[in-house]
């Protein structure tokens, strides 16, 4: 599929990937150094390696299956969340009461908040979520590039064939494994900074082809027009049909949002050079996320356009007749019955759908419905146990929806654009895997384990044990990945697992940082509760077609619970809506993840606050943990103070302090102008005005998504991009003159624990002298 220049494109970053790893060993002086990089990270720094460890393969493929089905009349609504995040972050919300703590991790703050038995219990609950809700991320990127690439799923070796997706998963995992143990958290930061140096470019190119190449007005608008009513793709006020992902779902994020703490600690939360560069990073990337939010949607737009719109109906055939094939090809194990789809799907004609002709499409009939129920059809016909056959299409029509991005990329980008996409995709790949595999190692022995030891490890045993651990969840990763069946919307399993940890966790951590009465058994309460709510709900609803439903008719109680679920969500409707038809009530749960979730969510929230009322007998001392009136100064870090004047209250409202200088006051009022006034004022109130006033119709909502969505974005995305670049680049390079210095004062005063050896002192003399001699 590629010449020599493709696979070149391909090798040369991700061996420059390979070599900044390697070259940060001589940088881990400590423990504190391979946990938290020293503490020397910049905002740049910080908002390069956090976009490239939160923006994943994951990401494109859980947007394009909702968006492909739901369009994004949800966007106009979502806009609330901004203003909220960039005030969150102007004033420190969470992160910069963290910081203060000076804890490594959430956990030695759980210990210094509550007790070391509430440190223990959230270390098997955030690492049981962790691991569950992120094992699935590499196998959806593998199952993306080996659909990419067009790679059999089987191979010959040593006479025996076998699949490919176990090498190319160990592959990939072993790669991230190998990253986290050159340096840690200094090569985690680093490499993603240089990824995001090189995924920069990528995301502008891709931006713009996928704009050169679509008509906005003639096709993407089209296509998106033309639903039934209640299932718009662009009016906000035309979606009341939309069931998983609707205004209910964004009601919850909201309280999320405010309750977030669950993470804090989490990926770089603690490795900022000082809290104010931690609060300017969260300033500027929740402003500056530019084409990384941008090219996830752009992806969307044109697989709508590729698979719906008559221009290319001879290309949406192949690629769906390529991709029924290939899917059934993966799940069946019957030759036989993947030769029957193949035949039947052969068979079909082409979709030619006439935009204004035809009917409106719709979730449940749309121009994929004939594929589905064919495939449907075939396995009901070849095989003879109904259920198995039922269960083998659930997880075909995963997948499906799943692979349907890299089918249309492969089939109808140029393989210049292609090869430089896989690069992207193995970074990203790695870059999140990195990431979340250090984060659980870390919350496991940090949290866990250590607390277990009457006398802390020395340096070296401490350092060993963690690498260790990172080992270990890479297997962890590897067999979940390999063995876990998803079955829903990503989005709603990453959910519904990571419910099993915040669901307790967001008001323990943000009630430990903010109120002083909250108590150890209200954390106690809350996290078990929390936890064991969220669980229940995931074992019910993967379990409810095979055991949880056939016990309530075996009991004689399902007509009863079927009313009780109809009552309960009568008054929230159609946002909460637990009815469902006779043909689904025997195969799906009615509650989604999103809503037992909340569940939980409300029940630990009640038991924290109640408990914590009840056995509270002396208000904390939140002074001292946070480092501040008669505390603060013992750490050695500078703290500036300013009383509150009427000249200084407009920068109040801002958060802007003395530690500003006068770029980051500017950086923070034009973020704080773009937000309020242009985000929230005008393309939220305002256009819920002039939409009201003047009766906006398809084309008015066509041109306000076109304008809000999509030009305005990428206008500004060309001026971040190359301010971001140039910030990463002297933050890098400020990163290791800062991790030489600690270094080499570490090698003079013969602390050589870590990676750094008498070679590496050697070197750092030989540079010394060089640099005297220049």
């Amino acid at each position: 599929m590629f010449s020599w220049y493709h696979i070149l494109i391909i090798a040369v970053p991700v061996a420059a990937v390979i070599f900044a790893a390697y070259h940060c060993r001589r940088y881990v002086r400590s423990v504190t150094d391979f946990l938290v990089a020293g503490r020397c990270a910049g905002r740049y720094v910080l908002l390069s390696g956090g976009m490239m460890g939160g923006l994943s393969v994951v990401t494109f493929v859980g947007n394009a299956e909702v968006h492909y089905n739901t369009g994004y009349g949800m966007n106009y609504w979502n806009q609330i969340l901004l203003p909220m995040t960039i005030m969150m972050s102007m004033f420190g919300w969470i992160s910069y009461r963290f910081r203060e703590t000076r804890a490594m991790s959430s956990g030695q703050f759980l210990e210094m908040r509550y007790s070391r038995g509430v440190r223990r219990l959230a270390a098997i609950l955030r690492g049981s979520a962790d691991a569950l809700a992120n094992c699935i991320g590499p196998a959806v990127a593998v199952r993306f590039l080996i659909y990419l690439l067009g790679i059999p799923h089987r191979f010959e070796l040593f006479g025996r064939v076998v699949p490919t997706f176990p090498f190319f998963l160990a592959g990939l995992v072993a790669f991230a494994v190998f990253i986290i143990l050159c340096g840690g958290r200094i090569s985690l930061l680093v490499t993603d900074a240089v990824q995001g140096l090189v995924a920069y470019p990528i995301f502008v190119i891709m931006c713009v082809y996928i704009f050169t190449e679509f008509s906005w007005t003639h096709e993407i608008s089209a296509v998106m027009a033309d639903r039934v009513p209640g299932e718009s793709f662009m009016n906000p006020y035309d979606i009341s049909e939309l069931r998983d992902f609707n205004l209910f779902a964004l009601v919850v994020t909201v309280f999320h949002r405010i309750f977030g703490g669950a993470w804090v600690g989490n990926g770089y939360g603690t490795v900022a050079r000082s809290p104010h560069e931690q609060k300017m990073a969260g300033i500027t990337g929740n402003f500056g996320n530019g084409f990384s939010a941008l090219l996830p949607i752009l992806f969307v737009l044109a697989m709508l356009a590729v698979m719906n719109h008559k221009n290319y109906a001879d290309k949406a055939h192949e690629i769906r007749q390529e991709l029924s094939v290939r899917v059934s090809d993966e799940l069946a194990t019957d030759p036989a019955l993947v030769s029957a789809v193949s035949e039947k799907i052969a068979a079909m004609p082409v979709q030619r759908h006439e935009i204004g002709v035809d009917e409106p499409l719709s979730r449940t009939k749309n121009l994929d419905t004939p594929y589905l129920d064919a495939v449907h059809e075939t396995y009901l016909a070849e095989m003879a146990d109904e259920d198995a056959a039922n269960k083998l299409f659930q997880g075909y029509r995963t997948t499906y929806m799943q692979q349907m991005l890299p089918m249309v990329i492969r089939n109808f980008f140029p393989k210049w654009l292609v090869a430089l996409l896989v690069m992207l995709c193995i970074l990203l790949v790695v870059s999140t895997d990195d990431t979340r595999i250090f984060d659980s190692s870390n919350t496991w022995v940090q949290d866990f384990i250590l607390p277990f030891f009457k006398k802390p490890p020395s340096p070296r045993a401490h350092l060993l044990l963690f690498k260790s651990v990172v080992v270990l969840m890479g297997v962890v990763f590897w067999c979940g990945s390999y063995f876990l069946a998803q079955m829903d919307y990503i989005n709603m399993f990453v959910s519904i697992a990571c419910s099993i940890w915040i669901a307790g966790a967001g008001i323990v951590v943000t009630g430990g940082l903010y109120w002083k009465r909250g108590t150890t058994a209200g954390a106690y309460a809350a996290l078990a509760s929390g936890g064991l709510v969220a669980l229940a709900g995931l074992l019910v609803q993967r379990n409810w077609q095979t055991g949880v439903y056939p016990w309530l008719v075996a009991q004689g109680w399902d007509a009863g619970f079927r009313h009780f679920l109809e009552i309960c969500s009568s008054p929230l409707r159609p946002w909460v809506d637990w009815r469902v038809s006779d043909e689904l009530w025997p195969v799906k749960f009615p509650i989604n993840s999103t809503e037992i979730g909340f569940i939980a969510d409300l029940v630990a929230y009640f038991l924290y606050i109640s408990l914590s009322l009840a056995t509270c007998r002396e208000p904390f001392n939140m002074d001292r943990m946070l480092h501040r009136g008669k505390y603060a100064g013992a750490d050695g870090e500078k703290r500036i103070h300013t009383r509150l004047t009427w000249k200084s209250l407009l920068n109040h409202f801002v958060s802007i302090t003395p530690e500003y200088t006068r770029g980051d006051k500017i950086i923070a009022w034009f973020v704080f102008v773009y937000v309020v006034f242009y985000k929230f004022l005008g393309a939220f109130v305002g256009a819920y005005l002039a939409s009201t006033a003047f009766q906006w119709g398809v084309r008015q909502w066509s041109n306000y998504f076109f304008v809000i969505t999509l030009a305005v974005p990428f206008v500004l995305g060309l001026g971040t991009t190359v301010w971001f670049t140039i910030g990463s680049i002297l933050d890098i390079r400020r990163l290791f003159r800062d991790l030489e210095t600690r270094t080499r004062n570490a090698l003079d005063n013969g602390m050589v624990d870590g990676h750094v050896s008498l070679a590496d002192k050697a070197d750092f003399s030989a540079r010394d002298a060089a640099s005297q001699a220049r």
